[in-house]
C-alpha cells in the first residue's frame, strides 16, 4: 500500500514538473536575429515586420506577365494597408523579386526587396524599415553607378545588429569584382561600417592569374587620397587584395602590392575608360 502511494505521488510530481516547464518555455520563441526568405504573392501572418514585437499580416504582391515572363510592378501590404508601391519605370518590370525579412539582435526589423532584370542588374533594390505606416529606405542596394555598372547582390547575412551585403559589380577599374559591405545599426540608422572591403573575387579568379599588369603610369599613395610613395609604371605587375569605397560610393581606390616593391593605393576609375585608359592589361568588361 505504501509503495502504491509513493508511485502515485512520484507520477504526480513528474506531471506537475512537466506542466511547469511547458508553461515557462514558449513553444515557438523566435531567435533574436533572423533572415527569412519570403515568397512573392504569399500572405505571411507569423512575422513581426513593423517592429512592435507582434505578428503582422504581410503580403508582397506582384502581377506576373506570363507572356513576357516578368513581374509587372510590386506592392507591399502590411496589416491590409499598402506600405510600399513600385509601379513606375524604370523599376516596373523584373524577372524575379527576392524578398527577405531581416531582424537584428536589438529587435529592429527590415525588409529587403531586390528586383532582378537583364545582366542581373537590380534597379531600385533596397532594404526598408517600417515607419508611420510606410516602408522607408534604410540601405540603398543599387548605389554603385559611380564605380561601375551591372551591380547585383549575391548574399545578405545578419549578425547581431549588423547586416552584411555581398555585392558583385562590373567595375570601371578592374571589370568584375565582388566584395562585402557591413552596415551597423547606430542611433536609429543603418550606417556603412566597411570602407576597405577585401575583394572576394575578380576576373582574375576565372583566369587563374595572380598579378595585374599596369597598362599606364599611376601614382601609388600611402592612403586613399594621401601622399605619393611610389610610381607604378607600364608593364609592372601588382597584386590587388582590397578596395577603398567611401560611404557615398563615389570614390574608389585599389590597394596594390608591387611585385618585389612597395605597396599602397592607386586611384580607381569613376567612369568607363576608353581603350587607351584601361588601368591593367588583364581587365575584361562584360554585359
Amino acid at each position: 500500500m505504501k509503495a502504491n502511494y509513493f508511485t502515485k505521488g512520484l507520477a504526480a510530481a513528474v506531471f506537475l514538473l512537466a506542466v511547469g516547464l511547458f508553461i515557462a518555455t514558449p513553444a515557438s520563441a523566435e531567435a533574436k536575429t533572423a533572415n527569412n526568405l519570403l515568397n512573392v504573392n504569399k500572405t505571411y501572418t507569423q512575422y513581426d515586420v513593423t517592429g512592435d514585437k507582434k505578428a503582422d499580416k504581410l503580403l508582397i504582391s506582384a502581377a506576373w506577365d506570363e507572356q513576357a515572363r516578368m513581374y509587372h510592378g510590386c506592392n507591399v501590404f502590411i496589416n491590409g494597408k499598402k506600405a510600399y508601391s513600385c509601379n513606375a519605370s524604370p523599376y516596373l518590370y523584373a524577372y524575379s523579386i527576392e524578398a527577405r525579412r531581416l531582424k537584428l539582435d536589438n529587435g529592429k526589423v527590415y525588409l529587403a526587396l531586390i528586383p532582378t532584370v537583364d545582366n542581373s542588374d537590380i534597379p531600385g533594390a533596397a532594404i526598408y524599415q517600417y515607419k508611420k505606416g510606410k516602408l522607408k529606405k534604410a540601405i540603398d542596394l543599387d548605389s554603385m553607378s559611380k564605380i561601375g555598372n551591372h551591380n547585383s547582390v549575391k548574399k545578405i547575412v545578419v549578425s547581431g545588429n549588423k547586416i552584411g551585403v555581398t555585392y558583385s559589380e562590373m567595375s570601371y577599374s578592374l571589370g568584375l569584382i565582388s566584395f562585402r559591405l557591413d552596415y551597423q545599426y547606430k542611433k536609429g540608422k543603418m550606417t556603412q561600417r566597411t570602407t576597405k572591403p577585401k575583394l572576394i573575387e575578380t576576373s582574375q579568379s576565372y583566369q587563374k592569374k595572380t598579378y595585374w599588369t599596369a597598362s599606364q603610369t599611376m601614382d601609388v599613395l600611402k592612403s586613399p587620397g594621401g601622399k605619393k610613395v611610389a610610381t607604378l609604371k607600364p608593364g609592372k605587375k601588382v597584386k590587388i587584395d582590397k578596395i577603398y569605397l567611401n560611404v557615398k560610393h563615389t570614390k574608389i581606390y585599389l590597394h596594390v602590392k608591387i611585385k618585389g616593391g612597395k605597396f599602397g593605393w592607386i586611384k580607381g576609375l569613376t567612369k568607363f575608360p576608353g581603350e587607351d585608359a584601361i588601368l591593367f592589361k588583364e581587365v575584361v568588361y562584360a554585359g
